[in-house]
């Protein structure tokens, strides 16, 4: 397992857009960190440390004043660059009298924050346009999972496991007997499952139709820390359609609340049936069941890792080399960034 560092210079997910409503300020913590997340009135979002350094009360028990958030404990306010606005009484504001702020992005339906100390680079953030782009109908949602997020990135990286852990959605033929493709270009990882002639998949019959052989395509991108697209597809067996266009994309964050539990941010998103609230619905109903599957699974898991008294290393098989080369990517970043920070210190 990583242990409880997180990669610190590189954007994190800490809510979807739509989660901002009605004035409401959100309480997450993300990599340890307790975080405020709130919009103002002008539709800016701002991500703070969610402790108002008088009192150390969280600032998420207040409220969203105008393009502030004000303290649920005594009322004093800070805008979105964390500095202190306004104390009750008409009181000064002492110097240097802020809390720490975190630049935040609002692309592609997600919030984006960034934790390190390094300049955020907004261009680093990863390519999710499927989930709010002009001809995609996005199904959206959220778990929170009591697993280390590299578990997860394990589990998504390779879809084996559909076949036994998702027999009523997206299990089929085709999964375990083909190989999995698997190459590294720089810090990102990229595999492919291409099925030929195979039984189809509860979730292809009953959104697309297809009752008999299909042929169909797995492809994932893996981005560190934790980002995983899945492009997803099938069409009768022969058909002319190409292989690897997407009946559907599967975008994943895992983005650690702590060591061994994570806010799991996820959309289901496709390029046809805009509008048409039947397929939405079977979307959602088979993809939250599949993924509160991968919950259970998951979190027994963790619970068997953590209670090991041999501690003993995960065995790696062959269609694990996706998810083991997730791992070496970050391990490697990980170990630059800490050199780094020594050797800043150092200096």
């Amino acid at each position: 397992m990583s242990g409880s560092y997180y990669l610190r210079n590189h954007w994190y997910v800490v809510a979807h857009d739509f989660e901002l409503v009605d004035a409401k300020p959100i309480a997450r913590t993300i990599c340890d960190i307790p975080m405020v997340i709130f919009r103002g009135e002008d539709g800016s979002v701002g991500v703070l440390n969610d402790r108002c350094p008088h009192r150390m009360a969280p600032l998420s028990s207040g409220q969203v004043c105008g393009n502030d958030i004000q303290c649920g404990y005594h009322g004093i306010r800070f805008n979105a660059q964390g500095d202190c606005t306004a104390i009750p009484g008409g009181l000064d504001i002492p110097k240097g009298f802020r809390t720490t702020r975190y630049p935040a992005v609002e692309r592609h339906g997600f919030i984006w924050a960034w934790l390190g100390e390094k300049a955020a680079t907004p261009e680093t953030i990863p390519d999710f346009h499927e989930n709010n782009g002009e001809g995609w109908a996005p199904v959206p949602g959220y778990l929170n999972i009591a697993c280390n997020y590299q578990l997860m990135v394990d589990n998504i990286l390779d879809l084996t496991h559909v076949v036994f852990v998702h027999p009523t959605t997206l299990a089929g033929g085709g999964v375990t007997e083909t190989p999995l493709e698997v190459r590294i270009e720089g810090d990102k990882v990229f595999a492919q499952r291409m099925m030929h002639n195979v039984d189809t998949a509860n979730i292809y019959r009953a959104a697309r139709g297809l009752n008999g052989k299909i042929d169909r395509w797995q492809i994932f991108e893996y981005s560190p820390p934790m980002y995983v697209k899945i492009v997803l597809g099938a069409k009768e067996a022969g058909a002319q359609t190409p292989m690897g266009e997407p009946v559907h994309v599967v975008l994943n964050s895992f983005t650690p609340e702590s060591e061994n539990r994570i806010h799991y941010f996820w959309s289901t998103t496709r390029p046809w049936g805009l509008g048409d609230q039947k397929v939405d619905d079977i979307y959602r109903t088979m993809i939250e069941l599949a993924f509160n599957e991968d919950k259970v699974i998951v979190e027994a898991q963790q619970r068997l890792i953590d209670s090991d008294p041999a501690t003993a290393h995960l065995v790696n098989l062959p269609f694990d080399r996706a998810g083991q080369s997730a791992r070496r990517v970050l391990k490697r970043l990980m170990d630059e960034e800490q050199g780094a920070g020594t050797r800043q210190a150092a200096e």
